[in-house]
């Protein structure tokens, strides 16, 4: 479990690296805080932390898995609290009981993984016994969702590869994204966890109240491997993951399922 933190003096940031590295079943580690790949749980130092121009490029979403640090109870309610001075068992307990609240909020987790490998079923087993190769589409036209431009070229670069035209409308927020998909169907979509605005989540459940993307493949996008996470996905609705940096073999392994899945489904 990774632990990012915000405004800790130098004195303050060495003490809970001591305090991570000593926990009993140490498994939290300390990192440093990158907006494009969040922690699971960040520390902010006193209440001025809160207002850090870098917590914008959160989702609000986010704001679940924040944990101040001061003497007083925070101002703003919905965050978590470790009460300054630092104290070891204070500090784990709180990070304890907010990782387990977070699960909670997925409810059983092996059901929902259960629920993943259901939902990705069709996409392998629906080719697994085709007698020859399914042909393959004109064209496909696909929406990526993700507010980081280099991500988007990455992901161009990766759909150029395919032996068919690809056509592509790209968003970068969530916002963005369900107006997007009112300009006509898409044959698979691309979506980004971490955006500004409504995250990926959010994103995914609304695209997924809409009759025309039911069985539309969503691909959620995040540079987290946390199963929390992967979880929260399956419920709102996305297809499969693919982590971020993309990796062009799994990425083609996994587009080429996808893909033969659509042509599938187009052709009955």
């Amino acid at each position: 479990m990774n632990i990012g933190t915000i405004g800790f003096p130098a004195d303050q940031q060495q003490k809970l690296a001591r305090i991570l590295e000593l926990s009993r079943n140490q498994r939290y580690e300390l990192v440093a805080f990158d907006p494009q790949m969040p922690p699971d749980l960040l520390l902010l130092f006193g209440e001025e932390a809160t207002a850090d121009p870098a917590l914008e490029k959160l989702s609000a979403g986010y704001r679940s898995r924040m944990i101040q640090v001061s003497r007083e109870v925070p101002s703003e309610s919905g965050l978590g609290h470790i009460r300054y001075p630092l104290v070891s068992s204070r500090v784990i307990r709180t990070l304890d009981e907010m990782t387990s609240e977070n699960e909670e909020s997925c409810d059983d987790l092996q059901a929902a993984a259960a629920a993943a490998e259901e939902r990705f079923r069709k996409y392998t087993e629906v080719t697994a016994d085709l007698p020859q190769p399914v042909t393959q589409q004109d064209h496909y036209r696909v929406l990526v969702v993700d507010d980081n431009s280099a991500m988007q070229q990455a992901l161009t670069l990766e759909l150029e590869k395919l032996p068919a035209a690809v056509e592509l409308a790209y968003a970068d927020t969530g916002e963005q994204a369900l107006e997007r998909v009112n300009d006509g169907p898409f044959d698979f979509i691309f979506l980004d966890v971490v955006m500004p605005g409504i995250d990926g989540f959010e994103t995914c459940t609304r695209m997924r109240e809409l009759p025309t993307l039911k069985k539309t493949p969503i691909i959620m996008l995040t540079s987290k491997t946390s199963p929390l996470d992967e979880v929260k996905g399956i419920m709102a609705g996305c297809s499969t993951y693919l982590t971020k940096p993309i990796d062009p073999e799994e990425f083609q392994k996994v587009i080429g399922r996808v893909s033969s899945w659509v042509n599938e489904f187009k052709r009955n």
